[in-house]
C-alpha cells in the first residue's frame, strides 16, 4: 500500500510540475509577444502592432469610464498617440505572470514601465508611468488589453488653452491699453492672433482673457520674472486674486 501511495504521489508531483513548467513557458512566450507589440508601437509600425491582436480585440484605457472599446477605436487612438509624440520609448519594463484563482500562471501578462517621448509640437520631454494587463488566447494573440496611467502626464510640455480671470485696481481702460501693447511678449508663448478679452458686464473692474496654444514652460518662465510682476502691477492687476484655468477644466 505504501508503495502504491508513493507511486501516486510521485505521479501527481510529476504531472503538477510538468503543468507548471508548461504554464511558465507559455507566460515567457507571451512576454516576448508583449515586447514585440510595444516595439511596433514605438517604431510607428501600427499594422504590425495590430497583427498581435485578435479581430475581436477589446481595449480598456483609464480615461473613458467604459469597460471595453473595440479594435477600430483602439487603432485610431494609437495613430493619434503616434502623431502627438515623437521618439517614443518604453523603458524600465517589468513583466509578471497573471494568476488564476488558484494562484497559478494563466497566460496573462502584467507589465510595468515608463513611456518616454517628446511632444511633437514643443519637442519637449513627456514621461508617463504605465501599468497594463494583456490577456492571450490559445494562439498567442492578445484579445484584451487593460491599461492604467495618469492621463494628465500626457499634457506635460504640451500646448494648452487657458482662461485667466483678472480683478483690476486701476480701471479697465488703463489695463487694456497696456495689455494690447504687450502683444509681442505674448507671441513668445501663445497664438496671440486668437487671444480674446472680455470685460465683466457685472463688474467693470474684472476681465477674462483667453489664450490659445500656450507653451506652459514659456509662460511659467515669464510669470516668474520679477519684471513681469512689476509690469502687471503697473497695469492694475490684482495678482493675489488672479485665477488661471485650463479651458478643459471649466
Amino acid at each position: 500500500m505504501k508503495k502504491i501511495t508513493s507511486i501516486l504521489l510521485c505521479s501527481y508531483l510529476f504531472i503538477n510540475c510538468d503543468s507548471n513548467t508548461a504554464e511558465i513557458r507559455n507566460f515567457e512566450k507571451n512576454v516576448e509577444i508583449s515586447k514585440e507589440f510595444f516595439k511596433a508601437f514605438s517604431d510607428e509600425k501600427l499594422d504590425e502592432m495590430k497583427s498581435f491582436v485578435t479581430e475581436d480585440f477589446t481595449w480598456s484605457p483609464p480615461p473613458t469610464g467604459i469597460d471595453s472599446l473595440d479594435i477600430n477605436t483602439w487603432y485610431n487612438a494609437m495613430k493619434g498617440f503616434n502623431a502627438e509624440f515623437n521618439e517614443i520609448k518604453f523603458t524600465k519594463q517589468l513583466y509578471f505572470a497573471g494568476l488564476d484563482d488558484n494562484q497559478k500562471p494563466n497566460g496573462d501578462v502584467r507589465v510595468y514601465g515608463t513611456w518616454e517621448s517628446l511632444n511633437s509640437i514643443t519637442n519637449k520631454p513627456v514621461l508617463m508611468d504605465y501599468y497594463a494587463v494583456f490577456s492571450f488566447n490559445a494562439e498567442g494573440k492578445i484579445y484584451h488589453q487593460r491599461e492604467w496611467y495618469n492621463t494628465a502626464d500626457l499634457e506635460q510640455n504640451s500646448l494648452v488653452d487657458l482662461a485667466i480671470i483678472i480683478p483690476l485696481t486701476k480701471g479697465y481702460s488703463k489695463w487694456y491699453k497696456g495689455f494690447i501693447k504687450d502683444n509681442k511678449n505674448r507671441k513668445r508663448f501663445c497664438d496671440d492672433s486668437r487671444t480674446l478679452v472680455f470685460q465683466d458686464t457685472k463688474n467693470p473692474n474684472k476681465v477674462s482673457v483667453y489664450l490659445y496654444d500656450v507653451d506652459m514652460s514659456k509662460i511659467g518662465e515669464m510669470m516668474a520674472d520679477p519684471a513681469f510682476e512689476k509690469f502687471a502691477i503697473s497695469l492694475g492687476e490684482d495678482l493675489a486674486n488672479k485665477k488661471i484655468y485650463t479651458l478643459n477644466s471649466l
